[in-house]
């Protein structure tokens, strides 16, 4: 008997398993395709919700930076910011969409929301029908807080000389535009060898500042009674009460073209304690001496001398004031009382910071101590910076008397303004 063996070539072996390798390398390379094809989707569906969301933001904060122009101007200029910063491509299946409402909470806190969508055409997940565009989507929502802010203006002798005068009205009423008439308050007050209050912290307040600015005209003379403006607006903001879990930021925005130079004590007047102000002169030897409530001249007194005019004057039997810095008796003379009159501002600008106000400065001309300004702010190119109170900045017009001083007086206000809305806007 013969037994025949029949077996199979190793050849076709081989054979069949090359062929179950490229079923599974197509298999696999099937899969990468659509892999590598879904990452660059979605890749360009993460770029374009970057873009989307930097559009939204910014459309976000144009809307309540331009809130107190009203709300149709403030959506107009908002989608034109959205516009600008997304920019549409090739692979944008259509136009993005974006909504922005308004809305007020108890508090008369105004908050706005933007939504927008982008569509966006897929390349490799367009190979499955219901994925052949790509809807992205972001949102956005700010609150603006309320403003209460006291303008503290010098209309001091020297702003006739420097161009001041006639460059701050007009900036003052534009700067006030940029706020809301009808939810901010904001005050006026001035100071030269007094200082006032013209117009007390309230709403609707555009009209009457402005006309209050341009009244200073023809007024401007005296001293730099700066301490005294800053108690001024600090009782203004102080007036203005902050209700449980309202959004309020307070605001003084100081102006100056000078050094401060009056200060303000009560004195003996011949045995009668008298209120009275004085300094108010930058060089010389000569102290003013003031009445509180008009800022006309009572009498002055000659250090170098020591002569009084009138020679009768009820104080002449004073050795000085006591100062605020150290407490002892110094004589009247324009180095001390400068020294005094910077000392009271800053402390009293610390005083405000201590409770949560911010205080940007201008100083115009070229008769300006930068630096007391800086620490009047706070801000952080000061000497005596303090990174745990509230940062202010300190921005100056120097090029002034000029045929720009009128103009770059606009722009620092402006400036002042923006930054006074970033604040205000969360």
């Amino acid at each position: 008997m013969s037994i025949n063996v029949r077996r199979r070539p190793k050849l076709n072996r081989f054979r069949d398993e090359r062929g179950q390798t490229l079923v599974l390398f197509a298999l696999a390379l099937s899969s990468l395709v659509l892999t590598l094809g879904l990452a660059v989707d979605l890749g360009f569906a993460y770029v374009t919700k970057a873009k989307l969301s930097k559009a939204v933001d910014g459309a976000c904060l144009t809307a309540m930076r331009n809130l107190a122009q009203g709300q149709a101007t403030a959506t107009t200029l908002a989608t034109n910011s959205f516009n600008a910063n997304y920019r549409a491509t090739s692979l944008d299946a259509s136009p993005p969409s974006v909504a922005i409402n308004f809305s007020t909470d108890a508090n008369g806190q105004t908050f706005v929301t933007v939504n927008a969508t982008a569509t966006i055409k897929t390349q490799f997940m367009a190979l499955l029908p219901d994925y052949r565009i790509l809807p992205v989507s972001d949102s956005a929502q700010a609150t603006r807080g309320k403003l209460v802010m006291s303008l503290v203006l010098d209309r001091s002798g020297s702003m006739q000389t420097n161009g001041g005068a006639s460059a701050l009205p007009p900036a003052v009423g534009t700067f006030v535009n940029y706020f809301d008439n009808t939810n901010d308050k904001v005050a006026m007050v001035s100071f030269a060898s007094n200082a006032t209050v013209d117009v007390a912290i309230g709403t609707n307040f555009i009209t009457p500042i402005t006309n209050a600015a341009n009244a200073l005209s023809g007024h401007f003379t005296g001293g730099t009674f700066g301490p005294g403006g800053l108690t001024l607006g600090k009782s203004q903001n102080e007036s203005v009460p902050v209700d449980p879990g309202q959004n309020v930021v307070k605001v003084a925005v100081y102006f100056t073209d000078g050094y401060a130079n009056v200060i303000q004590d009560t004195l003996s007047c011949s045995g009668t304690m008298t209120l009275y102000n004085y300094g108010g002169y930058d060089s010389g030897n000569t102290v003013g001496f003031f009445d509180p409530t008009t800022g006309n001249s009572l009498a002055t007194y000659n250090s170098s001398s020591r002569t009084w005019n009138p020679s009768n004057f009820c104080l002449k039997s004073l050795a000085g004031f006591t100062s605020q810095i150290d407490g002892t008796t110094k004589a009247f003379t324009r180095t001390n009382v400068t020294a005094d009159a910077r000392y009271r501002a800053l402390q009293t600008a610390n005083a405000m910071r201590a409770e949560g106000m911010y205080i940007y400065a201008i100083g115009l001309g070229t008769s300006i101590d930068t630096d007391f300004l800086q620490q009047i702010a706070n801000d952080p190119a000061s000497s005596n910076y303090n990174s745990t109170q509230p940062e202010g900045m300190a921005v100056f017009v120097r090029d002034c008397p000029s045929s720009t001083c009128s103009s770059d007086l606009q722009q620092v206000f402006q400036t002042i303004a923006a930054q006074i809305l970033l604040r205000l806007t969360q």
